[in-house]
């Protein structure tokens, strides 16, 4: 049966398609009907793009959803990318081909493999030389890596999605910004140690199939690639459980041409921007209309409430309505275009405070929407974006959980090994995290986290600070519990040495025996062949080479251990 929701989608998906036919000629009305045709294309459209019917005639109205039907139909064909079969190779092996179309477009753009490359301020000094040296082949080599991306996602965008819906495990999905960046990075790193599957929105895909409206576009290609290239360890290793998997979210043409996506997030932006103003919001028109005419009352509420972060910020911080609007467009300053930078530079601060805050919801909107798709936990990599994942949660009264997929004990021990306190542990590379993954051990780390805070109440008020230090205290027990097993593998062997060095070489002193014992060379600064030792001191001294070397192997073992790790990498 069909929801109130998805009719009122389907309607305006009609009526915007007949616009658009009128505006592109595909749609000839008679003459008697101009009137019908004049409204129509006068009409103004809400701030997510559908037609404001507010203004329109009943016989405007039915004459739209009429005619849009086919033109809505032919969208909606034209929407969804090209229809896949199964595909014939492995899901793991596509996902490394995405990775090296990812390192070929870098490799086009900057002219050095990503893994040569230091940091952005390289990026963009190769890429100026580039332009400057050899424009017609950075061009060429560009295009052709770009025609190879697009061709491949064309050819497995909707088979990447599915598969992503049919993962098992604890499986969290990423977002609520629209770049990958160092901090979602870190938050990949730290994260891997708990969770079986990280879903990741393809950042490269809406640069192949959107209209991003950045500056130095291609600049910023080359560092969201630069980033997520990062990842490719946790590709390369194939496992039948993905540690990452990256997915194409298809925001860009959504937003652009989903009536179903257009009423989403103007509703979501409702629930949360309409208590902030006086009288009866019907829509954001009306909001950004408050916003502009009782400015003063608009931005006394917003800032009041907590509910605009500037970018860069952290939630909780008070800024006055002129501190936040500085903020908000120094952060775009070279990101987004020069033209849409202007626009928003001539808005009444009232006005631009109102979009920045709807800016904020959007990829919060998305993340849910792929949450729901794909039957993921959200996760995310800075506080600012739990802010508003909880401010919406309570706008909708929804759970912060998804319970199929995870446990409220288990989400509040991811917020906590995100926190400042245990930055180190991103520290991890990400290749020694690809090892620890393929044998299993983040589901032991995620076990050992949850039995130091099972005790704590999930169900009351959550306190975060609690849970912190209780993460931190079970971490400082596991390196604790690395250096007690080192000390146990030194006293099970020492007795079998000893007694070697002390009974098994008659006739030479322990120390000179161990002067020509091979393994024990790092530590005295001398080494000898094995044949040597065993002819000068016997076969006692095989025996014993054969311990130590098995001591050191054991250790060596122990170091490469979810507990080794983790004690190499945290500070002292």
């Amino acid at each position: 049966m069909t929801s109130p929701r998805e009719l009122e989608a389907s309607v305006a998906q009609r009526i915007l398609a007949a616009r658009k036919a009128l505006e592109s000629g595909k749609l000839n009305l008679p003459p008697e009907l101009d009137h019908c045709a004049n409204e129509l294309l006068s009409a103004p459209l809400t701030i997510t793009g559908l037609v404001d019917t507010s203004g329109l005639s009943p016989q405007t109205i039915t004459l739209a959803k009429s005619a849009g039907m086919a033109f809505a139909l032919q969208d909606d064909a034209e929407r969804k990318p090209p229809t896949q079969t199964t595909p014939s190779i492995p899901m793991s092996e596509i996902q490394s081909r995405l990775f090296e179309h990812f390192s070929t477009l870098f490799g086009a753009l900057v002219g050095r493999a990503a893994t040569l490359v230091k940091d952005e301020s390289e990026i963009r000094d190769r890429m100026m030389s580039r332009v400057s040296e050899e424009p017609h082949k950075f061009r060429e080599m560009t295009i052709n890596a770009m025609d190879a991306l697009g061709d491949f996602y064309n050819s497995h965008s909707m088979d990447m999605f599915r598969h992503a819906k049919n993962l098992g495990g604890m499986r969290l999905v990423t977002g609520g910004q629209r770049m990958f960046g160092p901090s979602a990075l870190n938050a990949v790193r730290i994260t891997g140690l708990y969770a079986d599957t990280q879903l990741i929105p393809d950042p490269v895909y809406p640069f192949i199939h959107g209209s991003l409206g950045l500056n130095a576009e291609e600049l910023q290609l080359a560092i969201q690639l630069f980033d997520i290239l990062k990842l490719r360890p946790l590709v390369d290793v194939e496992l039948p459980v993905p540690p990452v998997f990256v997915f194409p979210s298809f925001e860009e043409q959504l937003e652009e041409r989903d009536a179903h996506t257009k009423l989403g997030l103007e509703e979501l932006a409702m629930r949360l921007l309409g208590p902030l103003c006086d009288g009866t919001m019907t829509g954001l028109k009306d909001v950004f209309e408050y916003a502009k005419t009782r400015e003063t009352a608009f931005l006394s509420s917003l800032m009041g409430s907590g509910l605009f972060v500037p970018p860069n910020e952290s939630p909780g911080g008070r800024w006055t309505p002129a501190e936040a609007a500085r903020l908000y467009i120094s952060a775009l300053e070279g990101i987004r275009s020069t033209d849409y930078l202007n626009t928003l530079k001539g808005l009444p601060t009232g006005v631009l405070l109102a979009n920045a805050t709807f800016e904020r919801i959007r990829p919060q909107y998305h993340l849910q929407e792929n949450a729901a798709e794909l039957g993921a936990q959200p996760l995310f990599s800075q506080a600012v974006h739990w802010h508003y994942f909880e401010r919406i949660a309570e706008a909708n009264a929804a759970e912060l959980n998804a319970k199929n997929v995870i446990s409220q004990q288990s989400l509040h021990t991811l917020r906590s090994v995100q926190d400042d306190s245990l930055s180190w542990l991103a520290n991890i590379p990400v290749e020694t995290l690809a090892n620890l993954i393929s044998q299993g051990e983040h589901r032991w780390l995620r076990e050992e986290l949850d039995k130091v805070t099972k005790h704590l109440n999930h169900h009351d008020e959550f306190d975060s600070n609690e849970m912190i230090r209780e993460v931190n205290h079970g971490l400082a027990m596991l390196v604790q519990r690395q250096q007690e097993a080192l000390k146990e593998i030194e006293r099970k062997h020492a007795p079998k040495i000893a007694s070697i060095m002390t009974g098994g070489m008659t006739g030479l002193g322990v120390s000179a025996s161990a002067l020509l014992i091979p393994s024990l060379s790092p530590y005295l600064g001398v080494a000898m062949p094995l044949v040597g030792a065993a002819a000068a001191i016997g076969g006692a001294a095989v025996g014993m080479v054969k311990d130590k070397a098995a001591e050191l192997t054991e250790k060596r073992q122990l170091k490469h251990s979810m507990l080794g790790v983790l004690a190499t990498v945290r500070p002292t």
